[in-house]
Protein backbone atom coordinates (compact mmCIF):
# COMPACT_ATOMS: atom_id res chain seq x y z
CA UNK A 1 0.00 0.00 0.00
CA UNK A 2 1.60 3.25 -0.89
CA UNK A 3 2.43 5.87 1.49
CA UNK A 4 0.00 9.23 1.49
CA UNK A 5 1.09 12.70 2.46
CA UNK A 6 -1.73 15.12 3.43
CA UNK A 7 -2.79 15.82 -0.31
CA UNK A 8 -3.29 12.30 -1.16
CA UNK A 9 -0.44 12.16 -3.68
CA UNK A 10 1.87 9.71 -3.19
CA UNK A 11 5.39 9.74 -2.10
CA UNK A 12 6.94 8.52 -5.66
CA UNK A 13 4.59 10.41 -7.82
CA UNK A 14 5.83 13.67 -5.59
CA UNK A 15 9.58 12.51 -5.75
CA UNK A 16 9.12 11.72 -9.51
CA UNK A 17 7.76 15.66 -10.07
CA UNK A 18 10.86 16.83 -8.42
CA UNK A 19 13.00 15.04 -10.45
CA UNK A 20 11.43 16.03 -13.72
CA UNK A 21 11.17 19.59 -12.37
CA UNK A 22 15.11 19.41 -11.41
CA UNK A 23 16.15 17.78 -14.95
CA UNK A 24 14.33 20.85 -16.47
CA UNK A 25 15.21 23.18 -14.44
CA UNK A 26 18.61 22.70 -14.92
CA UNK A 27 18.06 22.29 -18.79
CA UNK A 28 16.77 25.75 -18.54
CA UNK A 29 20.10 27.21 -16.56
CA UNK A 30 21.95 25.58 -18.94
CA UNK A 31 20.77 27.39 -22.43
CA UNK A 32 21.15 30.38 -20.34
CA UNK A 33 24.88 29.82 -19.39
CA UNK A 34 25.27 28.88 -23.47
CA UNK A 35 23.25 32.32 -24.44
CA UNK A 36 25.45 33.92 -22.22
CA UNK A 37 28.85 32.78 -23.29
CA UNK A 38 27.91 33.23 -26.72
CA UNK A 39 26.51 36.74 -26.45
CA UNK A 40 30.12 37.07 -24.62
CA UNK A 41 31.68 35.73 -27.94
CA UNK A 42 29.90 37.86 -30.36
CA UNK A 43 30.87 41.26 -28.07
CA UNK A 44 34.68 40.27 -28.19
CA UNK A 45 34.67 38.87 -31.92
CA UNK A 46 33.63 43.07 -32.50
CA UNK A 47 36.18 44.42 -30.20
CA UNK A 48 39.34 45.23 -32.24
CA UNK A 49 43.03 43.79 -31.65
CA UNK A 50 45.93 44.97 -33.18
CA UNK A 51 48.21 42.47 -35.19
CA UNK A 52 50.86 40.51 -33.71
CA UNK A 53 54.07 38.70 -35.03
CA UNK A 54 56.20 35.58 -33.98
CA UNK A 55 55.55 31.77 -33.29
CA UNK A 56 52.37 30.35 -31.16
CA UNK A 57 53.18 30.37 -27.54
CA UNK A 58 52.60 33.57 -26.70
CA UNK A 59 53.04 35.43 -29.83
CA UNK A 60 51.32 35.05 -33.45
CA UNK A 61 52.52 34.48 -36.32
CA UNK A 62 49.32 35.54 -37.96
CA UNK A 63 47.54 38.86 -37.44
CA UNK A 64 45.70 38.99 -34.11
CA UNK A 65 42.31 38.45 -34.97
CA UNK A 66 39.11 40.17 -33.29
CA UNK A 67 38.49 38.19 -30.03
CA UNK A 68 41.03 36.08 -30.07
CA UNK A 69 43.08 35.53 -26.72
CA UNK A 70 46.93 34.63 -26.42
CA UNK A 71 48.24 32.68 -23.63
CA UNK A 72 51.13 34.16 -21.39
CA UNK A 73 54.13 31.57 -21.84
CA UNK A 74 54.96 32.80 -18.42
CA UNK A 75 51.62 31.55 -16.25
CA UNK A 76 49.78 30.24 -18.95
CA UNK A 77 46.84 32.34 -18.70
CA UNK A 78 44.99 33.63 -21.63
CA UNK A 79 44.70 37.73 -22.16
CA UNK A 80 43.08 40.16 -24.40
CA UNK A 81 46.02 41.47 -26.47
CA UNK A 82 44.77 44.75 -26.93
CA UNK A 83 44.69 45.02 -22.91
CA UNK A 84 48.27 42.77 -22.50
CA UNK A 85 51.63 43.56 -21.30
CA UNK A 86 53.59 42.95 -24.65
CA UNK A 87 57.45 42.42 -24.76
CA UNK A 88 59.34 41.59 -28.13
CA UNK A 89 62.05 38.78 -27.81
CA UNK A 90 64.27 37.89 -30.29
CA UNK A 91 61.73 39.12 -33.28
CA UNK A 92 58.32 37.66 -31.62
CA UNK A 93 55.75 39.60 -29.80
CA UNK A 94 54.78 37.86 -26.40
CA UNK A 95 51.37 38.98 -24.57
CA UNK A 96 51.58 38.97 -20.61
CA UNK A 97 48.82 39.40 -17.67
CA UNK A 98 51.32 41.67 -15.82
CA UNK A 99 54.90 43.81 -15.98
CA UNK A 100 55.91 41.25 -13.28
CA UNK A 101 55.31 38.22 -15.73
CA UNK A 102 56.83 40.23 -18.63
CA UNK A 103 60.16 40.51 -16.39
CA UNK A 104 60.08 37.18 -14.69
CA UNK A 105 59.55 35.44 -18.30
CA UNK A 106 62.26 37.80 -20.13
CA UNK A 107 64.65 37.04 -16.76
CA UNK A 108 63.98 33.41 -17.68
CA UNK A 109 64.78 33.74 -21.27
CA UNK A 110 67.70 36.04 -21.24
CA UNK A 111 69.34 33.57 -18.60
CA UNK A 112 68.60 30.26 -21.47
CA UNK A 113 70.51 32.53 -23.70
Amino acid sequence: MPCRNGNGVSVAIRNLLLLVLGVIGLALVRNLIREITRFMARKMAGSATKPADGPEGGGSSKKARPGRLERDPHTGTFVDPKDAVRADFEGTTFFFESESSRDAFLADRRRQA
